[in-house]
């Protein structure tokens, strides 16, 4: 951990999983699922993130009266802290240093609670000896203390005494905290146990307890702390103890837990307070979660078409009312690309059938009112509340989906509710005029020749019959056997019908009215709509979830991969022995 470059991206991977995991966007995480995924992330932060130089932490923990502060005061080799033999004395963490040493891995808050006592023993660089308050304490400020303190050690010192080695206070802490830090086992008050077969007997009833907790090969030191705790004088006071391994204790962290071995068991705790991490992670957003939302969302497809249906039926007599309303404004729009006479003979025949164009236009085109559109006013009669059932009925019914699946549905109904059926109409009627604009353009597009010849003959034979009335008109007059006006009512009854005839052929041949607009505008007006609608709101959730999941998982995966390089787990060796440092359990 000296590649400051490798603290920063650490740093930021623990500052993204921080983000996501106080604040997440669609992904539920219980008090309880909150509460264990806070101490896995505590003890991550406090043990990749410590001094870059490597600092054993080395706690003492244990119940009230067992001996802790006696046995560090023993380690120092004089009195750094206060002891008592019959009520909890260590209200406050007591930490023996080298005055070179840094806090190890002791966080601000404990660092402040902390009595420093600094030391130049060159045998204990690098190691911190730190006294917890007691694990069986009822003031439960002490109780969060020591916890605190368990989750930033490498090593932990478990002392006991033959009054109290059973307490089952005690063990419940130890049942939640050997898995992450080295342990060894400390007997005190050796002399206390009576005779050599009881004291084996308290040894083999820890021994036996630490297996249950999968620490078959613990090691145990049974030691008498205060004999080796020099008086005011100086000299040490007698021991009755017949076994004492104060010298193997002592050897232990002062010899044996070298450089190597430090870095080693420091290895080993940063691999396994991250798997501790990676394992809650997985329990609270689990890779499944991704392929149930990708199995989901393929469901929501075909389910989102078939609610289109539904609705499309259900509508399908307003929708018919909304077609015969546009037809009008189709035939004009297709009148509108002749010209010549023809042109001005339709626009005729559309004021007499419809109105006039402009009005049409104004009403029914693109063009709207402050109420809204006409397509708008007619569907917002009779689908809105139809509409709004629909929406609310196909986000009960994928809420419902997510239940059954065991996924957070907080999220679901945020997004479901702002659903608006009033609004879902407007914007069926603003794909229904989109659609019908479209078809115009597309439509201007054919029967150019049609267009053409219909404007060229609407122009030439009128002109031709007036030129040909005008010269026989002249001719009568010339002659003397003029009629009058009646042959000029002739040929506007010949014009008449030719402008009739015309126009019933280019209706034959091309499409007008409804046909131009096409049976399916509305249908299809509605299924674009209703399916963008739903496969919205399940992407928008699908995009939360997702990311709260993968913002989790990723960082861990960059911790793990920054932090815990496979070539630098040095794994335990089969056959450790019976007196070997236990290994940590993962």
């Amino acid at each position: 951990m000296n590649d400051e470059k490798t603290r920063r991206t650490i740093a930021a991977a623990f500052e993204r999983f921080s983000r996501r995991f106080e604040e997440p966007r669609a992904l539920l995480i219980d008090e309880e699922s909150r509460g264990e995924l806070q101490k896995a992330l505590d003890r991550a932060h406090g043990q990749l993130l410590g001094p870059s130089e490597p600092v054993l932490t080395v706690a003492l923990a244990g119940g009230t009266g067992v001996g802790k502060s006696t046995l560090i005061n023993a380690l120092a080799g004089k009195m750094i802290a206060e002891a008592s033999e019959i009520r909890p004395t260590t209200r406050h963490i007591n930490v023996y240093h080298h005055r070179d040493d840094s806090l190890g891995t002791l966080s601000d808050e404990l660092a402040n609670e902390a009595n420093f006592v600094a030391h130049d023993r060159a045998e204990l660089r690098h190691k911190m000896l730190v006294d917890a308050p007691d694990l069986d304490s009822f003031v439960i400020q002490h109780r969060v203390t020591t916890k605190a303190l368990l989750r930033r050690s490498g090593l932990v010192l478990y002392v006991f005494s033959p009054e109290r080695y059973l307490e089952e206070r005690t063990w419940s802490v130890l049942r939640g905290e050997t898995e992450f830090s080295a342990c060894a086992a400390v007997l005190n008050k050796s002399d206390r146990a009576g005779s050599p077969d009881e004291l084996e007997q308290i040894c083999k009833d820890l021994r036996k307890n630490f297996a249950s907790l999968g620490l078959p090969d613990i090691r145990l030191f049974r030691v008498c702390a205060r004999a080796h705790v020099p008086g005011r004088d100086g000299t040490l006071p007698e021991s009755g103890a017949e076994v004492d391994d104060m010298a193997a204790l002592r050897s232990y962290i002062e010899h044996e837990l070298h450089g190597s071995e430090i870095a080693k068991i420091l290895r080993t705790q940063r691999q396994a307070v991250v798997a501790r991490l990676r394992a809650e992670v997985e329990r609270v957003a689990p890779e499944s979660v991704l392929r149930l939302l990708e199995q989901l969302s393929n469901e929501v497809e075909s389910r989102a078409l078939k609610s289109a249906n539904e609705l499309s039926t259900a509508l399908s007599e307003v929708l018919l009312s909304v077609e015969a309303e546009l037809a009008p404004l189709a035939t004009v729009r297709g009148h509108q690309r002749f010209w010549g006479p023809f042109r001005a003979w339709l626009a005729v025949a559309d004021f007499v059938s419809f109105g006039l164009a402009r009005i049409l236009r104004k009403n029914l085109g693109r063009e709207s009112t402050n109420s809204g559109s006409a397509v708008e006013r007619i569907l917002a009669k009779v689908a809105t509340p139809i509409v709004a059932e629909m929406l609310q009925s196909e986000a009960h019914r994928f809420q419902s989906r997510l239940y059954s699946q065991n996924l957070p549905i907080e999220r679901w109904r945020q997004i479901t509710s702002k659903l608006d059926g009033s609004r879902t109409v407007a914007e069926i009627a603003e794909q229904i005029e989109i659609d019908f604009d479209l078809s115009s353009t597309q439509l201007s597009q054919q029967g150019g020749g049609v267009v053409w010849l219909a404007s060229t003959l609407g122009g030439v034979i009128p002109s031709a019959l007036v030129v040909i009335g005008l010269m026989v008109m002249t001719r009568d007059l010339f002659v003397g056997n003029y009629t009058g006006l009646s042959l000029l009512w002739h040929l506007l009854a010949m014009s008449v019908l030719f402008f009739l005839a015309l126009q019933g052929l280019v209706a034959v041949v091309l499409p007008g009215g409804s046909r131009w607009i096409g049976p399916s505008i509305g249908p299809r007006a509605v299924h674009q709509v209703i399916r963008r609608t739903i496969l919205a709101w399940v992407s928008e959730y699908r995009e939360e979830l997702q990311a709260d999941v993968v913002d989790l998982r990723e960082s861990v995966a960059l911790i793990e991969g920054t932090a815990i390089k496979p070539e630098a787990i040095t794994a335990p060796q089969p056959g450790t022995s019976k007196n070997s440092l236990s290994p940590i359990r993962i």
